[in-house]
C-alpha cells in the first residue's frame, strides 16, 4: 500500500468515514476508494477536494506527508472565535465530556495524527 493509500485511510478512519461515504461526498464509487485504499489504483487528488473543503484535510499531509492531517487555518479560525466571543460561565471544564479515546492498536504515526486532533475536538465540543 502507498504512503498516500496509507494516509487516506488514516484520515477516514480519524473523521469516522466509510468508504462509501467518502465516494458520495467525492462523487465517486465506492469500488474506487477500496482500489485507491488497497494501492490498486492511482489515486486523483483532484477528486479528494471535497474531502478537503469538508474536512479541511490537509493535501501537504495527504500527498507528501508534512504537517498536520488537517489545515492549520481550522485551528486559527478556532482560536479566534474563541477569542472574540464573551465567556460564559455556563461552559466550563467540567461540564464539557472529555473526548473518549478510542483508538486501540493503531500504528505510532497515526497515534501521534490522533493526538493532533483531540484538542482540537475538545475546542470544537465546548462551543
Amino acid at each position: 500500500m502507498s504512503p498516500v493509500a496509507e494516509r487516506l485511510r488514516e484520515f477516514r478512519a480519524a473523521v469516522g468515514l466509510t468508504q462509501r461515504e467518502v465516494a458520495s461526498l467525492c462523487g465517486l464509487g465506492k469500488r474506487t476508494i477500496i482500489y485507491w485504499e488497497m494501492g490498486e489504483r492511482e489515486i486523483k487528488c483532484t477528486k479528494l477536494i471535497p474531502l478537503s473543503e469538508e474536512y479541511d484535510l490537509d493535501f501537504n499531509w495527504l500527498i507528501l506527508g508534512k504537517g498536520s492531517m488537517f489545515c492549520e487555518v481550522l485551528d486559527s479560525i478556532v482560536v479566534e472565535s474563541a477569542e472574540g466571543e464573551e465567556e460564559s460561565d455556563e461552559f466550563t471544564d467540567d461540564t464539557v465530556e472529555p473526548v473518549d479515546q478510542q483508538w486501540v492498536d493503531t500504528p505510532p504515526s497515526f497515534k501521534k495524527e490522533q493526538e493532533d486532533v483531540l484538542p482540537l475536538i475538545q475546542r470544537l465540543r465546548k462551543q
